[in-house]
């Protein structure tokens, strides 16, 4: 009965710490592991030591929260440890898509050492780790500066997974002098870091947004003007629209991110029917026209991550490629 309230307490504190439950107890790891068999937790880390959390609590969290759970857990077992990768890029809020998220958590060392890596458990080399290290009191981790948490998102992402965190950094006040200058102290190829500098943009509105953008550079075409308004010289009515490309011969192709929310979420619809919905964006295509969209390009996030149907669209629509990726 002991062993049975001390685990209730346990997770009843890990939970309102928002983190995860573990022990160093052997009575109070062994009550654990049968909560777990039984499905009442789940392990979530099989590591030094291991975590759990209550299952509706964990399915209830989204990733970037549950990656910040494992790692307040480990700090608090482990108080040294400072914290890299989507840890950071979560604690500080930046954007980024969710299946970034693989369940693994990034810490920085200072040394190379010889040291048995636990598969879940990523040690990142950073010799000067101690100079942009930080407190975020937000978080209750230590965590390596914004400024190199961008380095490192540079070098470890691909470009358009990247982009959506430049941009997020951007617009929270973190300047790219700030990141341009934390390259100084690395080792590597600063191409990719200032290759994402140059497309970054605090404009951008959300991650899916920056995501897009990103593939659009990737596959070559020409890059877009973004959150441009314009106004139906009709109704007066301004439109901001998300990607806007006028070429050359005159012609305007206008891009537009429809996230799914658009469709299914009450505070995205303001509780509209879907055909509401509809007909609201049909009307809002021909005030762009009538404000000079000859081209009007509808695209999702499914169609970015599977890029072909968004390379489809834009050459449909007549999007130039450039002849190399810049």
């Amino acid at each position: 009965m002991k062993t049975h309230k001390a685990v209730a307490s346990l997770i009843s504190a890990a939970q309102n710490e928002l983190r995860c439950v573990y022990s160093r107890n052997e009575a109070e790891q062994t009550a654990l592991r049968r909560r777990a068999q039984s499905g009442e937790l789940l392990k979530v880390y099989d590591g030094i030591p291991s975590l759990y959390a209550n299952t509706a609590y964990w399915d209830g969290l989204t990733p970037p929260e549950r990656t910040l759970h494992m790692a307040r857990a480990l700090a608090q077992e482990h108080p040294q440890w400072v914290f890299g990768g989507l840890v950071a890029v979560s604690a500080y809020g930046f954007e980024h898509q969710w299946h970034l998220h693989d369940d693994c958590i990034t810490i920085v060392t200072s040394d190379h050492g010889s040291r048995q890596c636990h598969q879940r458990l990523r040690h990142v080399y950073m010799p000067d780790m101690n100079n942009p290290k930080t407190h975020h009191e937000a978080s209750g981790l230590s965590l390596i500066s914004p400024a190199r948490t961008l380095v490192e998102a540079a070098i470890d992402l691909d470009f358009r997974f990247a982009l959506p965190i430049f941009d997020s950094a951007l617009a929270k006040g973190i300047t790219k002098e700030e990141i341009a200058a934390d390259c100084v102290q690395w080792r590597i190829d600063y191409a990719r870091v200032f290759r994402l500098l140059r497309y970054a943009n605090e404009r951008s509105e959300n991650g899916g947004e920056s995501l897009a953008r990103g593939t659009i550079i990737e596959d070559r075409f020409l890059t877009p003007r973004i959150q441009v308004t314009v106004t139906d010289p009709q109704t007066n009515t301004e439109y901001r629209v998300d990607f806007v490309w006028k070429l050359d011969d005159g012609r305007v192709i206008v891009a537009e991110y429809d996230g799914t929310q658009k469709y299914v979420d009450p505070a995205m619809t303001d509780n509209r029917s879907i055909q509401e919905v509809v007909a609201k964006e049909r009307a809002r295509d021909e005030g762009l026209k009538r404000a000079g969209a000859t081209e009007i390009v509808h695209f999702t996030y499914a169609d970015v991550i599977e890029r072909t149907p968004l390379r489809v669209k834009l050459i449909k629509a007549g999007v130039p490629q450039v002849e190399t990726s810049a």
